[in-house]
């Protein structure tokens, strides 16, 4: 289990998912809901392998493409701390954004609940 901790560009102090992870073979699945008004809204993601440290995932809500979201791992020790670098590239006009727009974003994970200091290794 990874816990966020610090992200760039913060969109909501009050946001707070959980992201079911799963492998179908070589592939890396990841789902989660979210509140939209009064309805649940169910995404799933898929990411084959790819180059060291990259997943490029491909992001559906009930068998209709939302978005492709790359994630890269900058710095990590596999154990205790990751540094990603995430972006996504919406394919369909959401409450939040329109096809084409790309919004970017650096998390800090770490894998102990309550562990909110950034890392040494992680400060410039």
């Amino acid at each position: 289990t990874w816990y966020v901790t610090h992200v760039k560009n913060e969109s909501s102090a009050s946001v707070c998912q959980t992201f079911t992870t799963s492998q179908d073979g070589q592939m890396s699945i990841v789902e989660y809901t979210f509140k939209q008004g009064k309805n649940d809204i169910t995404i799933r993601c898929e990411a084959q392998p790819e180059e060291e440290k990259k997943l490029t995932f491909t992001c559906k809500n009930g068998g209709k493409m939302i978005f492709q979201a790359i994630f890269t791992v900058m710095e990590t020790d596999y154990q205790d701390y990751a540094l990603f670098y995430r972006c996504v590239t919406f394919k369909t006009d959401t409450s939040d954004a329109k096809a084409g727009d790309i919004a970017d974003n650096y998390l800090v994970v770490r894998g102990t609940a309550g562990q909110h200091e950034i890392p040494g290794q992680l400060k410039l």
